[in-house]
């Protein structure tokens, strides 16, 4: 057997030696034609999983269908599909141009990371690449209408055929890393890399947690390098084009996510810095909204055609960022209602009401709530779980929902809802309104088995999916009002419970005051969790954003009295940290309240000489906010000591970013309290702070609040004397 394969190997190497030198004697075109005749001798990859959706050009994936989750036609909310191409593509040329830049580039291996919300347009974006890179010919949306343009052959290259995909690591193996050499030019795509970090995943098999043999993209990264590095790659190039909603910490500072950080071996082979995704232009996002109707069009032909003037101005309404998926949602929205009032709610609710009408009423859903049950499965864990038996005749066969499972055939395994805001509407609060599902609506008690359920079995799918509803859906009442966060994890393993821990302490960091309820019931059942050591920075992340949570809320002793908690905690770098976060958060809030003496007391006994340089920035924020509060309440002159302080602690950028902003406090507060000479000395010495651009902007707002108080002056009770003029004349 052994010797067979090394044979098979013997014979597939050789032909592919063939028609390489085929390839540069002919052209890539008569090679292509030859695949087409003897398919069976040109392999695409090895013998394996579905690796590359070969079908965005046309071709079969390889390996079989796989599981079916992300392709075109198929699930939940398919005309938003990127894969599905409802709408054309406004690909912005500058990207592009960027794009042709990594494919073209020498080198056999380069990696490149787009980033961008969700909705924004990087899966839409990278399949047009992959389509383009396959097919030769590139579509951009000028002045009003679509041009087709051939993209240009590599110099000196003639067999310069691509092949292109995207990768689904949940499928694949590591071990298949280790034979796999490219067989063309290859561009493998990456979505939510982040969702594909951990080393290894529970594999599902009769409800057990098992080891299951998948690696991280640092590790793939890692492996590819060796191979080019040993030339493997022969004259082909192999790309990686990683996509992913973030990078850096939520609120975009701070050290990037673990991934990321420990690719810095690799940076020599990364094309350039993380790439945002640019802005549809507003003639592009009208586009998107005729496509998108006139798609609905194709189902119902009386369907109102129109796209109102003010569309951009709706559009801002629902989204700041005026994202492509939003402005789909928005056409689909206005195709049927022309309220101009809508809401992002709303644009939702209808979206799924669509879904509902279209696909699943006519495959009889409403008798079948396994099904329904089993699509929530499968939203939660990425299409890993989520089936139900059913008869080949069921109406759900044919309805394009899901697929035969590959087990049994009696098994009916449904896709994921996506795209991702979709799917995470549909399970956080979709399937629980009355008015869509009717009587199939879930309850309580089968949404929270299902959840448990999911944690159990796909832990690390189940936190991917709530890490990404924290990202999109924070701050939106639909989140915050839902009833599926929290599981009874008692008798969950210690892979779920760590698992949600972490994602709790996560989703914790990302909710303000006016999540002040929720908040309180997750930190409060993650409390329940348990006190076991792995489970400490999880607490301590999560303490120190409740207090700050509480304390942006105005609720100083409930803050204070979480702060002592953090107290009890094991004390570690990492947790030591947290202390120092949650003491810049209490004391900012206390001396805004004007209780400076516990303010004080705080900062003294924890932060004041802590001369640990993980401690160096909190601590710069506390002083900042006592100066603040000191000004506030009149005492200039301990403002003054503790801003010589504040210069003490370094002079990096985001040091002088907080001593610029406590000046400027100063010098509004100087000024209004008619102390000018004050108020001119400090602005005189926020401008040698230097010429960056957080300093430059504190200047201007410091110049422009001068300048105002000279034209208007001030009297001695420091109001303005324009309006104290006004009122005796009146």
């Amino acid at each position: 057997m052994g010797i067979a394969k090394e044979t098979a190997a013997g014979w597939v190497e050789w032909v592919e030696w063939v028609g390489d030198a085929v390839g540069r004697l002919l052209g890539a075109g008569f090679v292509r034609k030859v695949r087409q005749l003897l398919p069976d001798l040109w392999p695409g990859l090895p013998d394996g999983p579905a690796l590359l959706d070969f079908r965005v050009a046309g071709e079969v994936p390889e390996g079989g269908a796989g599981s079916g989750a992300g392709l075109s036609g198929a699930g939940l909310f398919r005309d938003m599909r990127f894969s599905e191409s409802a709408v054309r593509y406004i690909m912005d040329e500058a990207l592009w141009g960027e794009f042709e830049t990594f494919y073209r580039v020498p080198q056999s291996l380069s990696w490149w990371l787009l980033t961008g919300q969700a909705g924004v347009g990087k899966s839409r974006a990278a399949f047009e690449f992959c389509r383009t890179l396959v097919s030769g010919r590139a579509v951009f949306f000028r002045d009003g209408k679509f041009d087709t343009v051939d993209i240009e052959p590599v110099v000196g290259e003639n067999y310069s055929s691509w092949r292109a995909g995207f990768l689904d690591l949940a499928e694949t193996p590591f071990s298949f890393w280790d034979g796999w050499r490219p067989r063309s030019h290859t561009l493998l795509v990456l979505d939510n890399v982040s969702c594909n970090y951990n080393a290894r995943l529970g594999d599902i098999e009769e409800g057990e947690n098992q080891e299951h043999n998948r690696y991280n993209i640092v590790e793939i990264v890692k492996l590819l390098a060796q191979k080019a590095a040993k030339g493997q790659f022969g004259p082909f190039r192999v790309r990686l084009l990683l996509l992913e909603r973030e990078y850096r910490a939520a609120d975009g500072e701070g050290a990037p996510l673990d991934w990321y950080a420990d690719l810095p071996k690799y940076l020599s082979l990364q094309y350039k810095a993380p790439t945002p995704m640019p802005p549809v232009s507003g003639a592009g996002l009208i586009r998107i909204a005729h496509d998108m109707q006139e798609c609905l069009r194709q189902r119902d032909p009386e369907m109102p055609y129109t796209v109102p003037r003010d569309f951009l101005t709706r559009l801002a309404a629902i989204d700041a960022g005026r994202r492509p998926l939003f402005a789909m949602l928005l056409a689909a929205y206005m195709a049927t209602d022309s309220d101009p009032e809508v809401t992002r709610r709303e644009v939702f609710e209808n979206a799924l009401w669509n879904e509902v009408e279209q696909v699943l009423k006519p495959a009889e859903v409403e008798r079948t709530p396994l099904a329904l049950k089993a699509l929530v499965m499968a939203t939660l864990t990425g299409g890993r779980v989520g089936a139900c038996k059913l008869d080949d005749m069921h109406p759900l066969w044919r309805s394009g929902l899901g697929c035969a499972a590959a087990s049994d055939e009696e098994m009916f395994r449904l896709y994921p809802a996506e795209p991702g805001l979709l799917g995470e509407y549909f399970v956080l609060t979709g399937i629980g309104q009355d008015d869509i599902f009717g009587s199939m609506c879930l309850s309580d008690e089968e949404m929270q088995a299902m959840i448990l359920k999911a944690w159990e079995v796909c832990p690390q799918e189940a936190a991917d999916f709530f890490e990404r509803c924290g990202q999109d859906f924070t701050a939106d009442s639909a989140w915050i009002g839902t009833r599926l966060l929290i599981p009874d994890l008692n008798g969950a393993g210690d892979a779920a419970k760590q698992r949600f821990m972490n994602t709790a302490a996560n989703l914790l960091g990302r909710f303000g005051k006016l999540e002040v309820e929720a908040a309180h019931r997750l930190f409060e059942f993650m409390e329940n969790v348990g006190m076991r050591e792995e489970f400490q920075h999880a607490r301590a992340r999560a303490t120190a954003s409740m207090v700050r949570i509480c304390c942006e809320a105005g609720l100083l002793e409930e803050a204070s009295s979480v702060f002592l908690s953090l107290r009890t905690l094991k004390e570690t770098p990492e947790n030591r940290l947290c202390l120092a976060e949650a003491v810049a958060c209490l004391t900012d809030g206390l001396g805004k309240a004007g209780e400076l003496v516990r303010a004080r007391v705080l900062f003294e006994s924890t932060l004041a000489f802590d001369r640990r340089e993980e401690s160096r920035a909190p601590r710069a924020r506390a002083l900042a906010g006592l100066i603040g509060s000191y000004g506030k309440f009149g005492d200039f002159e301990e403002a003054r000591h503790l801003s010589e302080i504040l210069a003490a602690c370094g002079d990096t950028e985001d040091m002088l970013e907080l001593r610029a902003k406590a000046a400027v406090n100063l010098i509004v507060l100087h000024a209004r309290t008619g102390n000018v000479a004050a108020a001119g000395e400090l602005f005189e010495g926020l401008r040698t702070l230097g010429d960056s651009a957080a300093v430059s902007e504190a200047v201007a707002k410091a110049s422009k609040f001068l300048e105002f108080f000279a034209a208007n002056g001030r009297d001695k009770h420091g109001k303005a004397k324009r309006e104290s003029s006004s009122a005796q004349a009146a």
